[in-house]
Order: C-alpha cells, then structure tokens, then sequence
C-alpha cells in the first residue's frame, strides 16, 4: 500500500516537472514583437492628413453610400410546377457628391489657410492631459465667421466634429454647427466642386 502512495507522488512530481520545463522552454508571449507605440509625432501626423484633407463624401457619413439594390421578387409563384426567374436590377451608379463654396479673395485665402494649419496641431495639443481644445475650437469658429461658406467654413466645420463628444457641452457644440448639408446646397456667389473619391 506505501508504495502505490510513493508511486502516485512520483508521478505528480513528473508532471509538474513537465509542466515547469514546458513553460521554461516556450517563449513568453510578451517576446513577441509589439506594434511600435504611437508617440506625439504619430498622432500629429495623423492629425493632419483627417484635418487637412480634401472634402470627401465620407464626411457625410452613412448618407453617401450608394444605395443597395435588392432582388426583384417578382415571377417567383410557382407555375405549373415551374419558377419564373428572378429579376435582379442593375445597381445604378453612385452620383457624384457635389458641394458649393464660396470664392475667397487671394489675400483671404493666405490669412485663412494659415489658421486652417495651426488647427491639426490645436488638436493634437488638446489631447494630452490638463490642455483643452479651446485654441482649437476658437480657431474652427473664426474661420466659421470670417468666411461663412467658404471651402475654410467647410473645413472647420469638419474639424470641430472631430472634438471629442464629451467636450461639446463644454465648448457649446452644437449639432446645427457641425452640419455639412448646408455645403450642398447651391447658393448665390458660390461655384461648384466635385468631389471625387480615390479608391
């Protein structure tokens, strides 16, 4: 009997030698090779290529998509034992998304584009702790006021969109300011833009 005891010892001492050498010789998870982490720079970068760049129907979100032709249904009851078969419509090709902006003079459109550049990097700062984006905020707003319909209206309005919801209150962002529906709209003195999307 003492030694069927001994015997069973034994065995679980050989197991959990195993078990140890086993997770010894395997390499740890955490000696995998790690996606760099983002540092400042990244996120600048980042920040400029989503603020800076041209308009495009994925602003509009979900709106823009083509639509998703369904199969017809008709000619499928059953006929003398026979099915008819099914019309499939052909998808209509998405229309181009068309926006008017208003011109801005020469000398306009330098003072603008300088404070369109500052605001990726009031964004940037916006995220680390204890800043804000105030600078950012009031940046996007001046453009808004200063050249109401314009490509730089367009464009700051996008930027502000992209403040994080929980600071909206804080910054009274409102739905009505963020709106990029009224850029599709034609009005007086404005000329017409094509946005085209690279796929």
């Amino acid at each position: 009997m003492d030694t069927f005891w001994l015997k069973v010892a034994a065995v679980i001492v050989v197991i959990f030698g195993v078990i140890i050498g086993v997770n010894m010789l395997m390499p740890d998870k955490q000696d995998e090779p790690k996606e760099p982490p983002k540092t400042i720079y990244d996120m600048a970068e980042k920040d400029r290529k989503e603020l800076l760049a041209a308009p495009s129907a994925k602003d509009f979100g979900d709106s823009e998509k083509p639509e998703q032709q369904s199969e017809s249904a008709e000619g499928t009851e059953q006929q003398d034992g026979q099915t008819a078969p099914v019309v499939v419509e052909p998808e209509k090709p998405a229309e181009p998304t068309v926006l008017y902006f208003k011109e801005v003079s020469e000398i306009e459109n330098i003072e603008a584009d300088r404070i369109l550049q500052m605001i990726p990097s009031w964004r940037t700062i916006g995220r680390m702790p204890f800043t804000g984006y105030n600078a950012m905020v009031e940046s996007c707003r001046l453009l808004m006021e200063r050249w109401p319909g314009s490509r730089y209206d367009y464009m700051a309005r996008r930027a502000l969109s992209e403040v994080p919801q929980r600071f909206w209150g804080r910054y009274q962002i409102t739905d009505k300011e963020i709106d990029l529906e009224y850029f599709k709209k034609q009005r007086p003195d404005t000329i017409q833009y094509t946005v085209t999307e690279d796929d």
